[in-house]
């Protein structure tokens, strides 16, 4: 009953042909090969041999009455229905392991689990240390593993359990996943404190005179450059980095200009010989969110990790100025 109780209303027809014979390494085996997308690995991770593999494969298949996998040129790929099968079953799986091991229920005081968030590196420097300072407090034991964001990715991350949560500024609209608002963020230019041209206020015919460095749009952050566009406008690219934290050095030695959140504007500047100055241009305030897998079965580890993250970094929107 698990199981079904597990899948979404449309595919309770296959399941209800097999759900009164289920076998659990049979399960296991179709979650490793989906995560794996080869029968080699899947074999290695579940100490058996490669044609006992195939078998179990051919079981699924008759199973499911679907190929559930295609040889393509990177391994294994999911049939639509394997797609939709592997987030519910994946589920089911964590569940059975956990309360046959005693662990159902999450206790952060002895629990030894490691969380895996997404982040940003500007998440990583603003963002991380209130939620690592809170989580030592309250689950000594645990551990978290900062993955790079890449928004692409990011909702195939969370259903596959590969992520946990994820914290980030573009809104992810899809029903499955949960979303958080945290707070706002508005943008501000960053620029060596020594330029020769740019001030705190320059013009939008100054600004645009200047070369700029900006970060790979896999981070999220293409708001200025969306709203430029929409003016009509673009800017002259001197250099593009894959993460924010590399700017303000490079700002402080040239004479470049780039765009930066609010969140770490304050960080940036104190570190470095870099000031912000007001971008002659509206961008309207971005909203950074929390985002976790909405399960079908309870998670009581990770909703603990919602909530953490939420009590941690939620807060009131900034006064606009």
């Amino acid at each position: 009953m698990v199981l079904m109780n597990a899948v979404d209303p449309d595919m309770r027809g296959i399941y209800s042909r097999c759900v009164v014979d289920v076998d659990l390494n049979l399960m296991k085996t179709f979650v490793l090969l989906y995560e794996t997308r080869s029968a080699t690995r899947t074999a290695e991770a579940l100490f058996i041999t490669q044609p006992s593999v195939s078998h179990a494969l051919r079981r699924l298949r008759r199973q499911f009455n679907d190929e559930l996998f295609t040889r393509s040129p990177d391994g294994l790929a999911p049939t639509e229905i394997a797609e939709r099968m592997y987030p519910r079953l994946q589920q089911a799986l964590e569940v059975i392991e956990e309360t046959v091991s005693g662990a159902g229920r999450f206790d952060p005081a002895t629990s030894q689990r490691t969380f895996r968030i997404c982040a940003t590196d500007l998440g990583e420097i603003s963002l991380l240390p209130a939620i690592l300072a809170r989580l030592e407090r309250e689950a000594p034991n645990c551990a978290v593993e900062v993955l790079p964001l890449d928004m692409a990715a990011v909702p195939r991350h969370l259903r596959q359990g590969r992520a946990d949560a994820v914290i980030c500024t573009p809104r992810i609209d899809a029903p499955d996943l949960q979303r958080d608002a945290l707070f706002q963020e508005r943008y501000f230019g960053l620029r060596a404190r020594a330029h020769p041209r740019i001030g705190d206020h320059p013009t939008l015919a100054e600004y645009l005179g200047e070369r700029h460095i900006v970060v790979d749009p896999a981070a999220g952050h293409v708001d200025a450059d969306m709203e430029l566009t929409r003016l009509g406008h673009r800017r002259e690219v001197a250099a593009r980095v894959p993460h924010f934290t590399a700017l303000p050095e490079l700002l402080a030695r040239t004479h470049y200009l780039s765009a930066v959140p609010s969140g770490v504007a304050g960080l940036f500047t104190r570190s470095s010989e870099v000031a912000t100055f007001r971008l002659p241009f509206e961008i309207p305030t971005v909203e950074v969110s929390l985002y976790t897998y909405r399960r079908a079965l309870p998670a009581p580890g990770t909703d603990w990790l919602r909530e953490l993250i939420r009590n941690t970094l939620r807060r009131e929107p900034e006064p606009s100025t």
